[in-house]
């Protein structure tokens, strides 16, 4: 990929922000250095790593590689033979240690291996050297210096240093502190001159105190004299200090050493390391941009008019390094219907911001980055990239701005192929407007030969016929509202702009005569072309608000639909429970009837009844019976759910299962029985105790159980603040399962902002479940990045 079109559509502006999210120096470093990968394979295993990081950050946000340090400079010096300082083992030992612990974290994890093989992988190359972190924990000290316990003997020759050096200084105390030599002396101390102790001596009382001079004062009248008497301690003092630091020497020789060995594990080690925190780093940038992973596009068949296998569909897309909070997305499709978007439009109207955010996205996406757009974008991958943006001019080779863009052209056709993608700014600018129109037509021309996906700006109007006279290129333009004199940053593929120049204007003041002059100057061709352009963008917004109003009264129908059904639940729950109720008090009669009847049939021999008086209460309990049973029957028959199908029931039917409230398909029947499929069930039930609903809706096809109508109310919001992130799903399973049951149209979720760890834990559920037919960020009234609104299947 060409460093200066990576340049041009700023991906190093991104990548730098994307090294900050880094903990890791060396991870930092390979942010910098990313370049776009130029095949499939390779950008999906990247988007799909990324991925893992996303879920594992989200998940697991306290895993990371803190504490790491690049120790690639020592390792290599010790390779090279050189003894490195206890500095450097410091930070090998910190790097191992930080290692360690991430690799056993990971590990721990449940189902990791499933969830994240990507990084399992990775985490799996990083070798734990337990053995030589244990060495270097003895040996080093947290400050860097070289410890007792590093080894016997230096341990033994420390103490023996100590020992040497106590009899020195109590030597030398009892010098200064005898008033032997106390008219001599400067001041009652114990200093020190080249690494010997002294004591400090006035320079005419010198002859007092026999010994050697080591230094005098700067003004000549104290002179530093070591005594005689204690030479002999000095010197065996220092020797254990040499013996000491040639220890020392011995054992950062052999830690070197022992570093040098594992070189070649070390330096697998930095790498896993920094590919770690480089994946955590982008999963981080993709919380702050509020991104999402494209789908690489894997080839179709097109449109005689699209592109045969590359498209660029972005949903909401935002450029990255502009304000959220300002910028105003961008939805783009290229590829199935055309392969050339001219975008048209004043300027300052975003024409070029979409041009390098279409761009941009797809540097993002080659690197492994997830984008900043909604759920759907789809990218291809595109091995090599054009663009001719910004000002070429160059004053060093005498070129023209057209000349500069001229040349730029010329040395992408004769390169570009079918696979590329290719981004002109301002085509055909710089020169006479009528060549500069016939040179824009004709390098289009050229590229649908070559086939390459195209997005170019431009403001000619003979141009924007062309588009909608060729077959492959479509229009769209930058919108701009006059009232205000300001653009509104929205592009609208279909409809190309218009310059407003006179418009523009008018507004700012000009005089009316000039403006109306200059009108009359225009051919009527422009005029017609114009009030042409300006009818299909009323009539385009008329139908955008039709579009809007046709919602609305189909919302408004859902909710009068979901009362009424209430309203009948109601009706049929009171119904049910009055014939329970009958029920119940039949049933309840008759046992006590039967229950007489036991005790006559038991007290007959010791009670004065005769037979006659027992058939009769006999009689009379059949015939209750025989009442209870017609009873029973009528209500059964009076609450029949739906009309039964007149035909007999075969394989294929769609049948209601009363008794157990569920819908489903027949799959097969014998001797009186019918096999059933109900969702994910399979049973057997009797023929009669079924009814027929129709055939199934295709052949083959799995049958559903019907939701049970629920009778509660439920809310048309729910607040997870607070929550756990493995609990939110379990919350959310059994919400939207009584908002589908209970008919609601759309639900809102209320997540917060925060770090976006429940945003994205929110996101991912309801990607995938069945109820939820697509979701977005709440408006900024309705709570912003804070809630997530989810629009429920019909039921």
């Amino acid at each position: 990929m060409d460093s200066r079109l990576i340049t041009k559509l700023e991906l190093p502006a991104v990548l730098d922000r994307l090294s900050h999210r880094c903990r890791y120096s060396v991870a930092s470093e390979l942010a910098r250095a990313l370049v776009p990968a130029t095949d499939t394979w390779t950008v999906q295993r990247a988007l799909s790593l990324t991925g893992e990081a996303v879920a594992l950050q989200t998940l697991h946000p306290e895993l990371s590689v803190g504490g790491a340090r690049d120790i690639r400079d020592a390792v290599r010096r010790a390779a090279r033979g050189a003894t490195l300082a206890p500095n450097d083992f410091l930070e090998i030992g910190d790097t191992l240690r930080a290692s360690r612990t991430l690799r056993r974290a990971f590990f721990r994890l449940p189902d990791g291996e499933e969830r994240f093989p990507g990084l399992w992988a990775l985490v799996e190359t990083i070798v734990e050297m337990t053995t030589l972190e244990a060495d270097l924990d003895r040996s080093i000290g947290p400050r860097g210096d070289v410890l007792d316990t590093a080894s016997p003997e230096l341990g033994r020759l420390r103490r023996e240093v100590r020992v040497a050096q106590n009899r020195l200084m109590d030597r030398l105390n009892g010098l200064i502190s005898g008033g032997r030599f106390a008219a001599a002396l400067q001041d009652a101390i114990v200093t020190m001159r080249d690494g010997r102790y002294v004591i400090p001596v006035r320079s005419d009382a010198r002859g007092q105190i026999p010994g050697v001079v080591h230094d005098t004062s700067a003004s000549g009248r104290t002179i530093f004299v070591e005594p005689f008497d204690v030479v002999e301690l000095n010197n065996r003092w220092r020797e254990h200090q040499v013996a000491e630091q040639h220890e020392i020497d011995r054992i950062l020789l052999v830690l070197s050493g022992r570093v040098a060995d594992e070189a070649e594990a070390f330096q697998g080690l930095v790498i896993a390391l920094a590919e770690i925190d480089l994946l955590i780093a982008k999963a981080l940038l993709s919380f702050d941009l509020r991104a999402t992973r494209p789908a690489i596009w894997r080839g179709s068949p097109a449109s005689t008019r699209g592109h045969p296998t590359n498209r660029v569909s972005l949903v909401e897309a935002r450029h990255p390094l502009l304000d959220p909070a300002t910028v105003v997305p961008t939805t783009v499709e290229i590829g199935s219907e055309y392969r050339v978007l001219l975008i048209t439009g004043p300027n300052t109207g975003g024409k070029t911001v979409a041009l390098k955010t279409i761009g941009l996205l797809c540097l993002m996406a080659q690197c492994g980055m997830f984008i900043p757009a909604a759920d759907g974008s789809v990218l291809s991958v595109f091995p090599t990239m054009y663009a001719d943006i910004g000002d070429e001019q160059s004053i060093e080779q005498s070129l023209s701005t057209f000349s500069a863009h001229m040349r730029t052209v010329i040395g992408m056709l004769a390169a570009v192929d079918r696979d590329s993608l290719v981004l002109l700014d301002e085509l055909g600018a710089g020169t006479d407007p009528q060549e500069g129109s016939a040179l824009a037509r004709a390098l289009i021309s050229s590229l649908l030969e070559r086939g390459p996906t195209v997005v170019a700006t431009t403001h000619y109007s003979e141009v924007k016929a062309y588009a909608y006279a060729t077959p492959g290129v479509e229009n769209a333009s930058v919108e701009f509202d006059i009232a205000s004199l300001a653009p509104t940053y929205r592009l609208m593929v279909g409809v190309p702009g218009r310059s407003n120049a006179l418009a523009i204007a008018r507004r700012l003041g000009m005089p009316g005569d000039i403006v109306e002059a200059a009108s009359g100057l225009l051919s009527e061709d422009d005029t017609r072309a114009d009030a042409l352009l300006e009818d299909i963008r009323a009539r385009r917004e008329e139908a955008a608000a039709a579009i809007v109003r046709a919602e609305q009264v189909e919302a408004d129908a859902r909710v009068l639909r979901m009362r009424a059904a209430r309203e009948l639940r109601e009706a049929e729950q009171q119904r049910r429970t009055a014939r329970e109720e009958a029920l119940a008090g039949a049933e309840a009669e008759l046992e006590m009837v039967r229950e007489t009847l036991r005790h006559l049939e038991r007290d007959r021999e010791t009670v004065a009844t005769t037979r006659e008086h027992v058939e009769g209460r006999r009689r009379e309990v059949s015939a209750s019976v025989d009442t209870v049973r017609a009873f029973r029957r009528e209500l059964q028959r009076r609450t029949v759910v739906a009309p039964r199908d007149a035909k007999p029931i075969r394989a294929g039917d769609t049948v209601f299962v009363q008794g157990l409230d569920l819908e489903g398909e027949v799959v097969a029947v014998s001797d009186g029985m019918a096999d059933l499929q109900l969702g994910a069930l399979k049973m057997r039930q009797p023929v009669a105790a079924l009814e027929r609903r129709g055939r199934a809706p295709r052949p083959g096809a799995q049958a559903t159980i019907r939701p049970r109508e629920a009778t509660e109310v439920v809310p048309i919001e729910i607040d997870i603040r607070g929550q756990r992130a493995h609990e939110v799903p379990d919350m959310l399973d059994a919400y939207l399962e009584s908002a589908y049951r209970s008919g609601l149209p759309w639900v809102r979720i209320i997540h917060g902002k925060g770090t976006g760890a429940l945003r994205e834990v929110v996101r991912q559920h309801l990607h995938r479940h069945p109820v939820v037919e697509k979701y977005a960020l709440a408006e900024q009234n309705q709570g912003g990045d804070g809630a997530t609104v989810a629009y429920v299947k019909e039921s």
